[in-house]
């Protein structure tokens, strides 16, 4: 169990360090996955805001539905754009409607064509 929030909490902090070389203010949540719902990473520029629930697994990562729906939820009331952010041998996204009815591993986009896609 330990090893596995080191590894989770390594990539949430690698990607929020792509995130603030980008001029991004982020901000680590603490307590990510715990009785309180709330996005493992919130990344803001130039009023746009991201939420990031991140997965760092071998295999193809999936949520739970109720983890799902927390999380659009979260997104919904922020304002945010939520994205699903699975690493393994790089970065892959999916947009938070995209989740249910798709798979991260053959359908993610990478890094650098999320933040074309997101225009900043």
């Amino acid at each position: 169990m330990i090893k596995r929030y080191v590894k989770g909490a390594q990539a949430e902090r690698e990607l929020a360090k792509q995130l603030k070389e980008l001029g991004f203010a982020v901000i680590r949540a603490a307590g990510s996955g715990g009785s309180i719902s709330t996005p493992d990473l919130v990344a803001i520029k130039k009023g746009r805001v991201l939420a990031f629930e991140c997965k760092a697994w071998k295999t193809t990562p999936r949520l739970k539905k109720q983890e799902y729906e927390e999380f659009r939820g979260w997104c919904e009331q922020a304002g945010a754009m939520g994205f699903m952010a699975w690493k393994n041998r790089g970065w892959k996204f999916l947009g938070v409607k995209d989740i249910p009815k798709n798979n991260i591993s053959k359908d993610g986009i990478n890094f650098s064509d999320l933040m074309f896609i997101i225009n900043v």
